[in-house]
C-alpha cells in the first residue's frame, strides 16, 4: 500500500521536480517507509512506499523494466503475484525482486491490458512506456485503492489523495456544486457516485477501467475492463456443493490476503463477516497468533459488541486490542479526519474505525483484513429482505414469497410490506426516463432545507443501472457501482492509510463476487436471515451466538444520542454560525428548524442528514476556505 503521484506535461515542458516531490510528500502517511522519483523530460512520476511485501531496497518504485524501459508507480496489493510470477519466469521473464509490483510491470509487457483480468487484488498504477509514448492506467475492480486526476490542454496530473493534485500550483480548490448537490440531497451522503468529486475538474477513474493516454496528441481514453455478467449462471447437483464452493472460495480469499512480510491481524467487530474472516485465519495460521482489533463503548450499550467478540476470540485464540470512542474526541480529532478523508463523507462509522486503525499502528501491525464488501456481496443489510419479495413474486415463487414473508413479519413484529414491495417492483419495471419524469413532476427530490437557487441550478438525478434480471441482484449490482460501497472503501482507505495500515477485504475477491452474482436469492436470504450461504457454510467455524445472530451493526456510533446530548452545543453553534449563513447551499432557518426537530425527537432519524451538514461545513473551511 502506497502513495503515486505524477506529472505529465502534454506541452513538452520538463516535469518539475520539486512540484513532484511536493505531491509525493503531502502522502507520506500512506508510504512512511521510502520515497522515490523518476524524471524524464516531460513525464515525472513519485512514489511513497510501505513496505509489505520484499521489504529491500530491490522493490523500491518507480520500478524501471530492464527489457522494454517501462516505469511503474503502483499502490495496493496483487494476492496472486507468486502464481503469476511463476509463471512469468516459465515464459522466460527474469525478476530482481519478490514484490507483487514488478510481477504487474512484466505481466503488461507480456499480455497487455488482458493482464488486469489476471489480478487478484487492489490496486491503482500507472505505467509510462517511452517506446510507445503513452501511459496505461489501471483501478481495481471494485476501486477498493483510489485514483484521481486533472487534465486539461497542457497538464495531466495524477495521484492517490486529492491533496497531492491541490499541491500542484495550477490545481485551484473549488467546490463542484452538482457533487455537493448529489451528498446533501441523498439525507444519506452520497460520495464517490460517478467520476466528479467535490472538486470542480478533480475527476477519479472509474472502478473496473483502465485508461491511456498518449503524449503525442494528448488523447484520453478509458475503457471498462470488469464487471459481473448477468448472464452466468451457476448450477448444482445440491445445496451443499454450492455451499462446499462458496467456502473454497471463501477460504483461498482469505489465504491470499494472508500474504504479507510485516505483521497482520484482523479488525474485528463481533459482526458476521469480521468474525468469519477471524476464525477461518486462525485456521489458516495454523497455532501463530492472530491479533483483532475492536472499538468498543463502556456507556453506549447498543453499539457495544464484546458479547459477539468473546466468542470469537475464544474459538480463535486470537489477542484481543479495544480501544473506546467517546463523543467528546469527535470534535477533537474531526479537522485531522477530514483532512485525510480529501472529500465530506457519510457515515459516523469512520469514528470508530478511525481509533482502531491508530491503535494497530500502535502495536506494530501493518496489516488488517477487514469485513468491507461483506453486506454488499451477500446482501447483509435489512432493506434487502423487501427485495427479495419483490423478486420472489417478480419471478413467479409466490409460495416461497409468502413464506419468507410471514417469518419476516413474526421476527421484526412488522405487518404491513406491501406498499414498499411494490413500490420497489415499479422501480424495476419503470424506465429511467419515466423515473426521472415523475421524480420532477413530483417535485420531491428537493429537501426543504436546501436554498432553492442552488438546488435548481444543481440538480442531477442518480440513475440506477438495470443490468440483471432478477431484483436482488440489481440492488446489489447498484449497492456496488453507487451506494454505500463507493462510500465505504473511500473512507476504509483514508482512514487505514491515515495510519500507514493495509486494509485487506477478503469478500472482495472478484471470484467470490462473480460466484454470489451468479447463484438465485434464495442463497443469499432465506427462513428470516441475510448472508444464508455464508452461515450454512461456516456452521462447523462460526461460533453459535455469531453465526445465528439477527442484528446488525458493524463498528458503528451511537450518533443520533450523541448529537441529541453530548455534541449537541457544537453542532448547534456550527449550524448557526455566520459563515454556514453565507453558503449557497442551505436554507439556515429550515435547517435549524430540522435539527430542533430532531432533538425534540419528531424526527429521529435525521442525524444522517444532520451529519452530512456538518460535515461539509467543516469540509468546506478545512479545504475551500482553508481556516487553520
Amino acid at each position: 500500500m502506497c502513495g503515486i503521484a505524477g506529472l505529465l506535461n502534454l506541452n513538452k515542458y520538463p516535469a518539475s521536480e520539486i512540484v513532484l516531490r511536493a505531491m509525493v510528500d503531502i502522502q507520506r502517511h500512506r508510504g512512511p517507509d521510502d520515497t522515490g522519483m523518476y524524471v524524464d523530460g516531460p513525464v515525472g512520476l513519485g512514489h511513497a512506499r510501505l513496505s509489505i511485501i520484499d521489504l529491500s531496497k530491490d522493490a523500491s518504485q518507480p520500478m524501471t523494466s530492464d527489457s522494454s524501459g517501462a516505469v511503474i508507480v503502483h499502490n495496493g496489493e496483487i494476492y496472486n503475484y507468486r502464481e503469476l510470477r511463476d509463471e512469468l519466469i516459465r515464459l522466460g521473464f527474469t525478476f530482481k525482486s519478490k514484490s507483487d509490483t514488478e510481477v504487474i510491470l512484466h505481466a503488461y509487457e507480456k499480455w497487455g491490458t488482458n493482464c488486469l483480468n489476471r489480478f487478484n487484488g487492489m490496486w491503482s498504477f500507472v505505467i509510462y512506456d517511452p517506446k510507445k509514448r503513452e501511459i496505461f492506467c489501471s483501478r481495481d475492480r471494485f476501486g477498493v485503492k483510489p485514483f484521481y486526476y486533472y487534465s486539461d490542454r497542457d497538464i495531466f496530473i495524477f495521484a492517490s489523495e486529492i491533496k497531492a493534485l491541490l499541491a500542484h500550483p495550477q490545481v485551484k480548490a473549488e467546490p463542484d456544486d452538482k457533487t455537493i448537490y448529489n451528498y446533501v440531497a441523498s439525507g444519506y451522503g452520497y460520495i464517490d457516485i460517478s467520476e466528479r468529486t467535490f472538486f470542480k475538474g478533480i475527476r477519479q477513474l472509474k472502478a473496473g477501467h483502465y485508461a491511456k493516454l498518449s503524449l503525442e496528441n494528448g488523447k484520453f481514453t478509458q475503457v471498462r475492463y470488469w464487471s459481473p455478467d448477468p448472464a452466468k449462471r451457476l448450477r448444482f447437483r445440491d445445496e451443499e456443493e454450492a455451499f462446499h464452493r462458496f467456502y473454497e472460495l471463501f477460504e483461498d480469499s482469505v489465504r491470499l490476503r494472508l500474504r504479507s512480510d510485516v505483521p497482520l491481524g484482523v479488525s474485528l467487530s463481533g459482526g458476521l463477516d469480521s468474525s468469519s474472516i477471524a476464525c477461518v485465519a486462525a485456521r489458516l495460521l495454523e497455532g501463530s497468533r492472530l491479533e483483532a482489533f475492536s472499538s468498543c463503548f463502556d456507556t453506549e450499550e447498543e453499539c457495544d459488541e464484546r458479547r459477539f467478540i468473546r466468542p470469537v476470540l475464544d474459538r480463535t485464540g486470537a489477542h484481543a486490542n479495544f480501544i473506546f470512542a467517546k463523543p467528546e474526541r469527535l470534535f477533537d480529532d474531526i479537522e485531522d479526519i477530514i483532512w485525510h478523508q480529501d472529500e465530506p463523507y457519510s457515515t459516523l462509522s469512520i469514528f470508530p474505525q478511525w481509533y482502531v486503525m491508530k491503535l494497530a499502528k500502535e502495536k506494530g501491525v501493518k496489516v488488517l483484513l477487514t469485513g468491507q464488501g461483506g453486506d454488499e456481496t451477500l446482501a447483509g443489510y435489512n432493506k434487502y429482505y423487501l427485495y427479495l419479495f419483490a423478486d420472489l413474486i417478480y419471478s413467479g415463487k409466490w409460495a416461497q414469497a409468502k413464506k419468507e414473508m410471514t417469518i419476516y413479519k413474526e421476527t421484526n413484529g412488522i405487518r404491513k410490506i406491501a406498499a414498499p414491495v411494490a413500490r420497489i417492483m415499479l422501480s424495476y419495471t419503470m424506465p429511467e426516463r419515466a423515473k426521472a419524469l415523475v421524480g420532477a413532476g413530483a417535485g420531491k427530490a428537493i429537501p426543504d432545507y436546501l436554498n432553492k437557487d442552488f438546488a435548481s441550478a444543481s440538480f442531477n438525478r442518480i440513475s440506477t443501472e438495470k443490468r440483471f434480471k432478477g431484483i436482488l441482484n440489481n440492488e446489489l449490482y447498484n449497492a456496488f457501482k453507487i451506494s454505500p460501497l463507493p462510500s465505504l472503501l473511500h473512507v476504509d482507505d483514508r482512514s487505514s492509510m491515515a495510519h500507514s495500515v493495509e486494509s485487506r477485504a477478503p469478500f472482495l475477491d472478484y471470484r467470490i463476487v462473480e460466484f454470489m452474482f451468479s447463484i438465485g436469492p434464495e442463497y443469499k436470504i432465506r427462513d428470516g436471515v441475510t448472508k444464508y450461504i455464508l452461515r450454512r457454510s461456516l456452521k462447523d467455524i462460526l461460533p453459535a451466538e455469531v453465526r445465528n445472530r439477527t442484528d446488525k451493526m458493524g463498528f458503528a456510533a451511537p450518533l443520533a444520542r450523541w448529537f441529541k446530548f453530548d455534541l449537541k452545543g457544537k453542532v448547534f453553534e456550527l449550524l448557526s454560525s455566520s459563515e454556514f449563513a453565507r453558503r449557497p447551499y442551505f436554507d439556515q432557518k429550515q435547517v435549524l428548524e430540522k435539527f430542533d426537530r430532531f432533538v425534540k425527537g419528531y424526527e429521529p432519524d435525521a442525524h444522517f442528514t444532520i451529519w452530512s451538514w456538518v460535515n461539509l461545513e467543516l469540509w468546506l473551511r478545512k479545504f475551500i476556505d482553508k481556516k487553520p
